[in-house]
């Protein structure tokens, strides 16, 4: 995969919609960042992260095999392929946090935001904006973040880790084209934090909900079972889980 690096960016994901729209081409591009100012995240969340201790990065997708209706799958897959990636790094007690937080011994490392360029109807390319937290320390008001090195003890070179997620993330890629999304979907469950346990939820009003987390539906709904055995289907704007 190409791979293209620039010294400061406000997001890669933006920087990366802007490439595609004057470089359209089939083959998959990385754009990766020293410094970004101005990171996306989940719930129109900002994405801090200290200049040259981690990855901010941006793959560009042209012609996803993944329908409208079934873009959660692209999104579960990179988040498989991020775990796998982790794997070969020797971080373990890894865990997908709905819908696409990674998380190491239940905190969270990196996160996945992807934003997809629909072309009469359908995906024209999709953008899979990643952070990853490597080698930073200190998250100034964030007790449930960590990083690698805090993971491992060790600090972690920073390109040698993108090789390995980029390695997976184009494996995941050719699956896609034969991968039953289905499939991909239950992997995705299997990996799910807190799947299967009480959990306790804050909604939009202020207040709390206690469930069970069963699992999604094809389109990335989370499947939460309520009071009286009740299951709910929700949007990621319509809950938040806590932990």
């Amino acid at each position: 995969m190409r791979i293209i690096k620039v010294s400061a960016t406000q997001s890669t994901n933006s920087l990366a919609r802007e490439w595609y729209q004057s470089n359209k081409n089939e083959e998959a591009v990385c754009i990766t960042a020293f410094e970004q100012s101005a990171g996306r995240g989940q719930r129109g969340a900002g994405w801090v992260s200290n200049a040259g201790e981690n990855l901010t990065f941006s793959v560009i997708f042209p012609n996803p095999p993944i329908d409208v209706a079934a873009q959660f799958a692209l999104s579960a897959a990179v988040g498989l392929a991020l775990l796998d990636a982790l794997k070969k790094l020797n971080i373990f007690s890894l865990k997908l946090k709905w819908p696409n937080d990674i998380l190491a011994g239940n905190y969270k490392i990196g996160g996945i935001l992807i934003e997809n360029i629909l072309v009469n109807g359908s995906i024209g390319a999709s953008i899979i904006g990643i952070g990853l937290n490597v080698n930073q320390t200190f998250f100034q008001d964030l007790p449930q973040a960590s990083s690698l090195k805090l993971i491992a003890g060790n600090d972690f070179p920073t390109d040698e880790v993108l090789k390995y997620i980029l390695v997976e993330l184009e494996q995941m890629l050719e699956d896609l084209k034969s991968q039953s999304h289905i499939e991909i979907l239950r992997k995705y469950e299997g990996e799910l934090f807190r799947k299967d346990k009480v959990s306790t939820f804050l909604l939009p009003s202020g207040d709390y909900l206690t469930g069970i987390i069963l699992g999604i539906t094809s389109t990335g709904l989370l499947k939460v079972k309520v009071e009286d055995e009740v299951v709910q289907t929700f949007e990621l704007k319509q809950l938040k889980l806590l932990y």
